[in-house]
């Protein structure tokens, strides 16, 4: 019988204490930006001095970064997973893989998103994340329709992204059933300032969402 309990992924995370509390919560997966376009971009010279659990998997996003920017970044804050939010190619994930970084691939949605342009990507990354389409690279703070969702046929597990906020969790629960849906990303709409998250807001939204 499937397992569905969703993971939860806290994107844009910068602010130490505001990590260190975020802890507390016990999510499954810590993001961070590594895009210099993003407001909440950690800086060149960003240094991680947090303890994070182990059971906490690490995320780095990237824009069509240069490999090497990757493997620098991922040695540096000793990242579990490779979040590509650009128009990385599947020869580019491919290369990834194949060096052992584990993927999660990103793309937006609308309502004429064809689910087949995924097929090449299917041997190279561990998650997709399906987020809405916007002209810019970043998060819209809305959400695409997720009926869409019982198009998607592929074995790979999803994180469901786009505008999700704290009185969405109820919605979000409806959907856990399909689409292979493997857990949730949030950032901006549980943010107090770029990058600097509302810890209370996230606690009701956890509880909310594992309860059920």
């Amino acid at each position: 019988m499937k397992d569905l309990t969703l993971k939860i992924k806290v994107c844009g995370m910068r602010d130490a204490e505001n990590i260190r509390h975020l802890i507390e919560l016990n999510p499954d997966y810590i993001g961070f930006i590594l895009y210099p376009g993003s407001k909440r971009y950690l800086g060149d010279d960003y240094i991680l001095d947090i303890d994070i659990p182990d059971f906490i998997q690490r995320v780095g996003v990237f824009v069509n970064a240069l490999m090497p920017d990757i493997f620098n970044w991922s040695n540096r804050l000793k990242l579990d997973f490779i979040q590509l939010h650009g128009t990385e190619s599947p020869d580019y994930c491919i290369e990834l893989h194949r060096m052992g970084m584990k993927i999660i691939k990103a793309f937006g949605i609308d309502d004429d998103f064809d689910f087949s342009t995924l097929k090449p990507y299917l041997s190279c990354c561990n998650f997709f994340l399906f987020d809405t389409k916007t002209d810019f690279h970043g998060g819209s703070g809305k959400q695409f329709d997720w009926n869409i969702l019982i198009d998607y046929s592929y074995d790979i597990p999803v994180f469901l992204s786009g505008g999700i906020g704290p009185d969405d969790a109820d919605t979000i629960n409806h959907y856990k059933k399909s689409a292979s849906i493997h857990g949730v990303d949030v950032n901006s709409r549980f943010e107090i300032n770029p990058g600097q998250k509302n810890i209370v807001a996230l606690k009701r939204f956890f509880l909310e969402l594992r309860s059920n």
